[in-house]
């Protein structure tokens, strides 16, 4: 008897069903198969997991997350794909995340032509969505003006920049003002000094340029902010275009950005790696301040005091502690001094240098510099420009300066590349360079030098400290490193190289190291576990996700087809790489803390039942493959966020996952371990005066800008629900449409409604066109 070919897998003959029943029976009672994964019924949540969430691994259960009711609009937008965020919703606990879009407004979102934010908080009764994004005029005609948004990692607290609204009194007008949004909703003034002189009037959009600000780091409760503005906002700050850094501190605005001298840099100071006020295109940011706001991490130009004078006028790394003096971290250490050179090569000429990491408490900080810091350091050769950065770890409480990267066999030295990451305490961190460091790995290979290689760096708990090999990414190519900026400014990524592991725009990053620092995930095109990632139809090679544990110095690739099969596209960490929703403050979870779960997207069918071609998320778990988003083909869906264990996975999509899903707009979902939710309650219908409404509403600012709604999650016992017809669902979008007050919002809202609820013959088409442009 053959098997029947239909949509979504194959219906196997009587036989085998029957004696597929009788050995997992057989495991069960045996012990040999989890009871967890054989038997629907063994799940917790096992009256949940009917209609879609069945082939979900973990006993998980789709929940949809964004509210069934969305003007007719996507919940959120994909492209480009705005910065998302989860709490850690650790096992158990309500679970929150963030998610933003340009196009929709609900929930009492009043964002107008700028994004609306949204805060998902699951409840018992379902997921409650709060609409965070103030109230805001229409933005001037052609103008670049954006709100943005950087949050806590608990999401109690936000911090905004919003152009051209005063939200609380004496804010100054007409400019870019920053604003803490607590928990309950009230905000508070972050940029408390009023800019030097007031815009003048009729200036256009001169705001966009003149007096602004950036967020760039806070305290892990959010009373330390740092952010830096183009202007003199306290006495003593160099005067208007110069990018100034500041703290905000019990409502009290200082200068951070102070040399050790106690004098502001006449250049300014920047935090961390860099981040420009006015475009907010930033470096490494992460733990630029300490989590208890101690420590302020900041990079300016030296100048003439100590504690070298030689590096006056190079970019130098420095530390704020405790608002009261600040230290050098890229000062040469003893016997580096150009008063007393002991360095291998007798070098010891100031060179700037780059902020890359930090721990989270401030104790430990990760540099590069072309300078030779210590006496071990070999940066390249006793004639000319030194040309290799090496990387170097400083230790705040001893005052000890490391070079991690030494290499007195290139002549060139370590030429270390960039960072990859972090642990969250210092202890470990991952970087590529092109010497020749280290031993062979595990499985024999060695570095080449003049190629990148990846390394990890490792102290163990006696102080020991410890560099492996793990592997050679593939270098870009000469066009790649002279077009390296044009590229990042394309609208998709274009690289047919390993650089976004190293890169320093954290929101440009493709790797994801684990805060115990154990375990990374990267990307790279090159073939590194045996695999032939040549695609199908170009015969280029394709980026594979990896993951490599530091405890047992294993590297496996978890998105290449376990059958041999070439890839169909690139497969990446998280969300594609022109669709990220990271910030420089935040990259989403593509591994749980653990590393035992790594989640990423790939066109490839990976598991049996999905067709391939649409972009879908998986799962890697004790060496198999899952999927974690729907198994329809067609669309593409996107990652968002997980939580620390792993046990919800965000995503966005268009297919029906939940019963009460009726329309094919995008949704946020959360695919969660143990999940499932109550079928909503319909509400009581009004009787006498409770039908008349409020005679009296509250003004506008004395309750918090929310508007409460319940997700529908998926029901105990699936209902039917009333399905429109397609022609019903056009003409009610393009009413929705039709009361959109912007021209352009209405043409482009009544366009998309077309786009998807047109007749069936007429999509078909559409697609097909689609299909052929993007192929």
């Amino acid at each position: 008897m053959r098997d029947k070919p239909l949509r979504g897998g194959l219906v196997r003959s009587r036989s085998r069903v029957l004696g597929a029943c009788v050995v997992a029976f057989a495991g069960i009672w045996l012990g040999s198969i989890p009871t967890a994964f054989a038997v629907g019924g063994a799940c917790p949540s096992a009256q949940f997991r009917s209609g879609a969430s069945a082939h979900l691994p973990d006993c998980r259960v789709y929940e949809q997350v964004s509210p069934v009711e969305k003007g007719g609009l996507d919940a959120v937008s994909l492209q480009p794909l705005q910065p998302t965020q989860s709490a850690p919703c650790e096992a158990g606990e309500a679970c929150t995340i963030v998610y933003m879009n340009v196009s929709a407004a609900f929930g009492g979102a009043r964002g107008n032509e700028f994004s609306n934010a949204y805060l998902a908080e699951r409840a018992p009764e379902g997921w409650r969505t709060t609409a965070l994004t103030p109230p805001t005029p229409q933005a001037p005609a052609n103008s670049l003006a954006k709100i943005t948004y950087a949050f806590s990692g608990d999401l109690s607290q936000g911090v905004l920049r919003v152009p051209l609204q005063q939200l609380t009194e004496g804010a100054p007008a007409g400019v870019y003002n920053l604003y803490l949004r607590q928990a309950e909703g009230s905000y508070s003034l972050v940029t408390a000094s009023a800019p030097g002189e007031a815009p003048q009037s009729g200036c256009g959009n001169c705001f966009e340029t003149q007096d602004v600000p950036a967020f760039a780091g806070a305290s892990s409760d959010f009373g330390h902010v740092i952010f830096e503005a183009n202007d003199s906002l306290v006495p003593g700050a160099p005067g208007a275009g110069v990018e100034n850094l500041y703290e905000a501190f019990a409502g009290r605005v200082s200068l951070a950005g102070l040399l050790p001298d106690g004098k502001a840099p006449a250049t300014g100071a920047t935090a961390g790696g860099g981040i420009d006020a006015v475009n907010e295109r930033t470096h490494e940011l992460e733990h630029a301040i300490s989590a208890d706001g101690s420590h302020v991490l900041f990079e300016a130009s030296a100048d003439g005091g100590g504690p070298d004078p030689q590096q006056a006028g190079d970019t130098e790394l420095f530390d704020r502690i405790g608002g009261a003096y600040t230290i050098e971290i890229s000062a040469p250490a003893l016997g580096a001094q150009p008063s007393k050179c002991e360095t291998e090569e007798r070098i010891c000429d100031a060179q700037p240098s780059k902020f890359w990491a930090a721990s989270e408490d401030g104790s430990i900080v990760y540099f590069t510099s072309k300078a030779a810091l210590t006496k071990e350091s070999h940066t390249g050769p006793e004639h000319g420009e030194n040309p290799g950065n090496d990387l170097y770890r400083y230790d705040v409480d001893t005052g000890t300066l490391t070079d991690v990267s030494v290499d007195a066999n290139d002549p060139d030295g370590a030429s270390v590349l960039g960072v990859v990451g972090a642990s969250a305490d210092g202890s470990y961190v991952y970087f590529v360079a092109t010497g020749k460091l280290g031993a062979a790995n595990e499985p024999g290979a060695a570095p080449t030098s003049g190629l990148p290689n990846l390394y990890v760096w490792h102290e163990t708990s006696g102080g020991v400290p410890q560099l492996r090999f793990i592997a050679t990414l593939q270098a870009p190519n000469s066009k790649e490193e002279a077009n390296i900026e044009a590229m990042r400014a394309g609208p998709a990524f274009p690289y047919h190289s390993d650089v976004a592991d190293w890169t320093s725009r954290p929101t440009e990053s493709q790797a994801y190291v684990t805060p115990d620092g154990r375990h990374l995930a990267f990307m790279s095109v090159k073939s590194l576990a045996g695999y032939e990632n040549k695609d199908r139809f170009t015969g280029e090679a394709d980026h594979e996700v990896f993951e490599y544990s530091a405890e047992t110095g294993q590297l496996v690739c978890a998105s290449c087809d376990q059958g041999g099969a070439p890839p169909l596209g690139s497969a990446f960490i998280g969300a594609t790489l022109d669709e990220r929703a990271s910030t420089p403050f935040h990259q989403p979870r593509s591994l749980s803390d653990d590393g035992s779960r790594l989640f990423f997207s790939s066109p490839d069918p990976l598991v049996p039942g999905l067709v391939g071609g649409s972009v879908k998320i998986f799962e890697y778990e004790g060496g198999s493959v899952q999927p974690i988003s729907g198994m329809e083909a067609g669309g593409d869906d996107v990652f968002l966020d997980a939580s620390a264990s792993g046990g919800d996975v965000f995503f966005a999509t268009r297919e029906q996952l939940a019963p009460t899903d009726i329309d094919e707009l995008a949704d946020v979902y959360d695919a969660r371990v143990d999940g499932g939710l109550p079928a909503p309650v319909a509400p009581t219908p009004c009787q006498g005066s409770a039908c008349e409404g409020s005679p009296n509403p509250p003004p506008l600012f004395t309750v918090p800008m929310s508007s409460w709604f319940v997700g529908p999650g998926n029901p105990t016992t699936p209902s039917p629900v009333a399905r429109l017809t397609r022609k019903q669902r056009l003409l009610r979008a393009v009413a929705k449409c039709r009361k959109l007050t912007s021209k352009k919002k209405r043409a482009a809202c009544v366009a998309a409604a077309n786009r998807r609820y047109a007749p069936t013959h007429k999509r078909a088409r559409y697609r097909a066109v689609i299909k052929r442009r993007r192929s």
